[in-house]
């Protein structure tokens, strides 16, 4: 049985930068949600620094970061931002450190693109879309997941994004503080999730794409019906195996830890766990909406209803590209998945 991360570091309040490694600080800010926090990463880089990821939109979290700008930078500029995935938790103040301080945006091409396509209100971010593939899986009362009331809308949360973008590439070396970080790209949980391991100081910052308690969403989207997230998001993990076993990780959620390869085995033995009990499920014929309580032993929020269908289908998809189950519309115009 893998075990459990361990934990160097209490968790920190908002608005205070704590140094985690060797020029790395650890800053924690507020979201509005459930998941009520992310972690952003402040690097000493020559003359200025380096942000990863900026955090959200709002007024608390821009007074959180005034704070840290007084006591942390040390009256350095900033210098380059880099974001590791177009999520808003991640990306929605780009805007506003570009404009601030004139540095440069540097994220992976899909998903800059996939932030400029939400933003402007493409394909991925409409809400008719979506509830309408939603309502084909079993969710006849779109009010049932709040999309309307709580979504938020990427428009006004995302403020006005650079027109370039310097682009990041899967293995590209990327001297920071004088040290190579090398990015490693995964997909599954966004486009093309980028991740930062620096070998010489042994600290990987992983995103979204390894958490130590909660597993990283992976949703099947309406703009991409019969792909296979999970499968896609699997395969990710597996490039962390490279990284050192003892590597201090630095993830988006909850505090840095040890234990990546553990973490590693957990994540893989969660999501087969998971992929038998759709497949035992789907015994009789099973939307969507009737594979959720298969897979989550609780009660869910409209908010957490969003993510537990995306979930649910892309466990069903995978197990339908292994052949194990097939899917159809049926006579009532509902998609089930049942064994094949």
């Amino acid at each position: 049985m893998a075990e459990l991360p361990s934990y160097p570091f209490e968790r920190l309040d908002h608005g205070v930068a704590k140094e985690v490694a060797p020029g790395i600080f650890w800053v924690r800010m507020p979201l509005p949600f459930a998941l009520n926090h992310v972690n952003l990463w402040l690097l000493r880089d020559g003359d200025g620094w380096t942000v990863i990821d900026t955090g959200y939109n709002d007024d608390e979290t821009r007074a959180h970061w005034e704070t840290v700008f007084e006591a942390t930078l040390g009256g350095r500029p900033i210098t380059r931002l880099i974001v590791t995935h177009f999520h808003p938790d991640h990306l929605a103040l780009a805007g506003w450190f570009v404009e601030r301080f004139g540095c440069a945006l540097w994220m992976t091409y899909s998903e800059w693109m996939q932030a400029h396509l939400n933003r402007l209100g493409g394909a991925t971010a409409d809400i008719d879309a979506r509830l309408k593939f939603y309502a084909a899986h079993g969710i006849a009362d779109e009010g049932a997941l709040g999309y309307r009331e709580k979504r938020p809308d990427f428009a006004r949360i995302i403020l006005p994004l650079p027109d370039a973008v310097h682009r990041m590439n899967d293995g590209d070396a990327i001297a920071i503080g004088g040290r190579a970080w090398r990015v490693i790209t995964g997909a599954g949980h966004s486009p093309e999730h980028a991740a930062l391991w620096c070998e010489e100081l042994n600290v990987l910052i992983s995103g979204d794409q390894v958490l130590p308690r909660i597993t990283t969403n992976v949703s099947l989207q309406c703009v991409e019906p019969d792909g296979d997230p999970l499968r896609l998001y699997l395969d990710s993990l597996g490039k962390f195996r490279a990284v050192a076993p003892d590597a201090l990780v630095l993830p988006s959620h909850d505090r840095p830890f040890h234990g990546l390869h553990d973490r590693l085995d957990a994540l893989a033995d969660h999501h087969a766990e998971r992929l038998e009990a759709a497949y035992d499920a789907c015994a009789e014929p099973r939307t969507g909406v009737e594979l959720i309580p298969a897979l989550f032993h609780r009660a869910l929020d409209a908010h957490q209803m969003g993510f537990a269908i995306g979930e649910a289908l892309s466990h069903a998809q995978y197990l339908v590209g292994e052949g194990r189950l097939a899917k159809r519309r049926d006579a009532d115009g509902l998609i089930r998945y049942r064994h094949a």
